[in-house]
């Protein structure tokens, strides 16, 4: 498959990564980062690259962290210039029994499947909060940040709901994903 090069520059940090020549990147970043969306042949969302000047997350309405299955690493291209050695793992996870909390955290079906950059140190989850089932990576920009940094936090994640955590497998074994690892772990920055 042809594969291009999708590059720029988003909160003062310079990246770059492969896709498929058939996929598209859609949106824009700004001076302060933000988030741009790649997307497939028919349309659909693949994935979502973030780069930000500062990163958090709230616990929201349930602190709980459900169990989640480690569907395996791949090993990411070239290290960040920040954080280094990182991988591209895939979790998912199963709330078919609380349908409260999938709704409550807008999942479209039972299971969620997250495909993202992860720093290499951290060993593979045994539970994590259903909104924040992503790694994070941080590359040096050189510019000082109005919060007194110079790296930049940087989310590349893939999201994928499905009926039941057998679909989820069956799915994290497909060329499609694959190549969503692919393009993930070609992120260099």
């Amino acid at each position: 498959m042809e594969l291009v090069t999708y590059s720029g520059t988003a909160a003062d940090a310079a990246f770059a990564f492969e896709l498929p020549a058939t996929w598209s990147v859609d949106g824009e970043f700004s001076d302060v980062g933000g988030t741009v969306t790649v997307l497939g042949p028919d349309g659909a969302p693949l994935g979502d690259l973030s780069v930000l000047i500062a990163w958090g997350a709230e616990c929201g309405p349930d602190c709980s962290m459900p169990p989640v299955v480690h569907l395996g690493d791949v090993p990411g291209g070239v290290p960040l210039s920040s954080s280094g050695e990182f991988v591209v793992r895939s979790v998912a996870m199963d709330l078919s029994a609380a349908p409260e909390l999938r709704n409550a955290y807008g999942w479209s079906d039972a299971v969620r499947l997250v495909t993202s950059l992860t720093d290499a140190d951290d060993p593979p989850p045994t539970a994590m909060l259903p909104h924040v089932m992503y790694g994070l990576g941080q590359v040096e920009a050189g510019v000082v940040a109005p919060n007194g940094i110079t790296y930049r936090t940087v989310i590349f994640s893939s999201i994928h709901d499905f009926p039941t955590l057998e679909a989820a497998r069956e799915y994290a074994a497909s060329e499609e994903h694959r190549q969503i690892e692919a393009m993930i772990a070609s992120f260099r920055a």
